[in-house]
């Protein structure tokens, strides 16, 4: 129903090419020589206890959220077997209009599970994005005290030589800086809202 989401690609933009800018004095500008830092991603988003946080975060709200729309499904379930039940014993008209508003109950259900879906992509994105503020003085820090001029993701390296990798210290600082964030899902607008509650379909 609502796919899991974790951190597998927070900030893998940030950590592709990130590269430290030197100027001269002179009017053409020398390329300083390229030294390199290696940074992996990958522990970082499972090993840094931000990381690790929200990851817990987003799986109680994945849980709530399966529980609540579950107890919905199951409730639409029963009623659309009831209704079944009915259709001999009901005036056809007055069984058409309740077999209408099922429909849009219906149809409201759908609309909650992918609006839920998406207040937790919402949430996750805007977790990540505080993340990243976290990060940028990291690395930049990183590359001054290490002499490095490139970041590179260790995704995209064949092979390394002994003492280039800096994720470890990445993730100490981000521990240090950031150990937690909170996941904050967004509110829906006061009109999706009422619609959902009263089991009619959000207009888009």
């Amino acid at each position: 129903m609502i796919k899991k989401m974790n951190m597998k690609y927070i900030l893998a933009t940030v950590f592709a090419f990130t590269a430290v800018a030197f100027s001269t004095t002179s009017n053409a500008q020398a390329i300083p020589e390229a030294k390199i830092a290696v940074v992996d991603n990958r522990l970082i988003s499972s090993n840094a206890a931000v990381a690790i946080d929200i990851n817990r975060q987003v799986a109680k709200i994945q849980a709530d959220m399966q529980t609540e729309m579950q107890t919905k499904g199951n409730a639409l379930r029963t009623e659309e077997e009831e209704l079944k039940g009915q259709s001999a014993i009901m005036p056809q008209e007055a069984y058409n209009q309740k077999v209408a508003e099922f429909q849009q109950k219906a149809v409201a259900y759908q609309r909650e599970v992918q609006l839920k879906s998406r207040q937790l992509e919402v949430a996750i994105a805007t977790a990540n994005t505080e993340v990243e503020r976290a990060l940028k003085p990291i690395l930049q820090k990183i590359l001054q005290e290490t002499g490095a001029t490139i970041l590179l993701e260790k995704a995209f390296v064949l092979e390394q030589a002994p003492g280039l990798d800096v994720t470890t210290r990445v993730i100490e600082e981000l521990d240090l800086a950031m150990p937690t964030t909170t996941v904050v899902l967004p509110e829906l607008p006061a009109d999706v809202a009422a619609a959902l509650e009263a089991g009619q379909p959000a207009a888009n």
